[in-house]
């Protein structure tokens, strides 16, 4: 089946494209962004995912997938297109659906025969009733398009894993002709994984689907933290605490990792606009605001954490953060709350040194007055204290009683508690984790 991927050189695009490629489809990944495509051409994957490169040099090499940035060229006898553009959100927190409607605009000029055209961006409701809107002044629902939901569960770090084994696929669409092709299209994934649940909806039920699971997640995290202050102030131990709640099958052991909290280009993003949705029809949602509300305070805890252990005047302290990527497994640090965290010691006079294993690069871009380290050794020279706010298990490795002997004073914040379970890495270290009797 020939598949266009409109958005194809960002992080779902291109792990859709690829995983297509692997399903035995003949793929071409479109974007705007002219060096991606460049990049991606010459078989150079633009960002860091883990078992992205070996996918990107078999199927660029045998030409199951190309990268162009024209759509004409993408769309060449097209069966099925993904939209798979960025929604980031606006000052407002509503998502900025600017890309997807210029996509809406652009597909208006270039489908001639049916095609099957998939959402997979993450949009809130009403957003293909507008696409669909834009479509139909120059073509015919039903005949000439249909649109699907799907959307995308990918775990960034572990994004191709999850495109090959999902937990499940759900397709909204009103379409039986459509519904067709997408049993085709995934038909490869279905025949080797046959118990995996294909959840039929409607559209605005899709959609829903995606925003509902991201602010539940975001949920578990505001709790675990809510919880890990909690423990501090009663002499508990988060850790024990979650060890005991997750055997229990209502519950479960996913996102209940006390730390800095959630951040990111999904979740964050996510709930803020399942809020903008719920308040554009009258709906209060006040358990989702508290959610990004406790998120928000979890940079908060960390500076009182550091300066607990600095003193209050953070001028000129040199701070030193391991971590930039907002998650282990990924160079991304859209949203990353360890950009926020520096930004509030920078605003405080502290002068910060950061080090990350793969996402320096994207970091650079983003940042100023920020020295980054390839070294994680040199970046703790002369430091007041060192702060873990990604847990890279990278870190793990290194030799902490080096960095101690290096450092001004020998202290730690883990914001991750990636040291808790290896206290010995902490020894002679004025350490603080999360959650935690001594964590105060």
């Amino acid at each position: 089946m020939k598949v266009c991927v409109i958005g194809g050189g960002g992080y779902v695009g291109l792990v859709t494209g690829l995983g297509l490629a692997e399903l035995g489809h003949q793929v071409t990944n479109v974007d705007v962004n002219t060096d991606r495509i460049r990049q991606l051409g010459e078989g150079t994957a633009p960002i860091y995912e883990e078992n992205l490169a070996p996918l990107l040099k078999r199927h660029g090499d045998s030409q199951a997938i190309k990268f162009t940035t024209e759509i004409n060229e993408g769309m060449e006898d097209c069966v099925v297109v993904f939209v798979a553009v960025g929604t980031p959100s606006r000052a407002d927190g509503k998502p900025d659906l600017s890309q997807v409607i210029q996509v809406a605009e652009d597909l208006g000029h270039t489908l001639s025969s049916y095609t099957v055209i998939v959402i997979k961006s993450t949009v809130p409701v009403g957003t293909v009733e507008l696409f669909l809107s834009i479509l139909a002044r120059t073509h015919t629902e039903g005949v000439e398009f249909d649109i699907v939901s799907n959307p995308e569960f990918l775990r960034e770090g572990n994004a191709v894993y999850d495109f090959f084994h999902p937990d499940r696929i759900v397709i909204g669409t009103n379409s039986e002709r459509a519904s067709l092709v997408m049993d085709e299209l995934y038909a490869p994934l279905l025949q080797t994984t046959p118990n995996l649940p294909v959840i039929r909806t409607s559209v605005p039920s899709a959609q829903l689907i995606k925003y509902a699971s991201n602010a539940f997640l975001a949920t578990r995290v505001s709790f675990i933290n809510e919880i890990a202050s909690l423990c501090e102030r009663v002499g508990a131990d988060i850790n024990e605490v979650t060890e005991g709640m997750g055997p229990d099958p209502r519950i479960g052991h996913a996102y209940l990792t006390a730390g800095l909290g959630f951040g990111g280009p999904c979740l964050e993003k996510d709930l803020m606009a399942l809020i903008s949705i719920a308040e554009s029809h009258a709906y209060e949602p006040y358990l989702l605001r508290s959610v990004l509300e406790r998120n928000e305070r979890q940079v908060g805890e960390v500076i009182a954490k550091v300066k607990a252990q600095t003193g209050d005047v953070l001028y000129q302290r040199i701070i030193t953060v391991y971590g930039l990527a907002f998650k282990p497994g990924t160079s991304d640090v859209r949203n990353s709350l360890s950009l926020k965290v520096i930004d509030r010691l920078q605003s405080e006079g502290a002068s910060v040194r950061a080090h990350d294993p793969f996402a320096l690069a994207e970091a650079a871009l983003v940042t100023s007055n920020v020295e980054l380290f390839d070294d994680p050794y040199a970046a703790a020279e002369n430091a007041d204290s060192a702060l873990i706010l990604t847990a890279w298990p990278e870190y793990l490795k290194l030799d902490f009683a080096r960095i101690r002997v290096t450092m001004t004073e020998p202290r730690i914040v883990d914001a991750c508690n990636l040291l808790s379970a290896h206290p010995h890495l902490a020894e002679g270290f004025a350490y603080n984790g999360f959650g935690t009797p001594t964590a105060n």
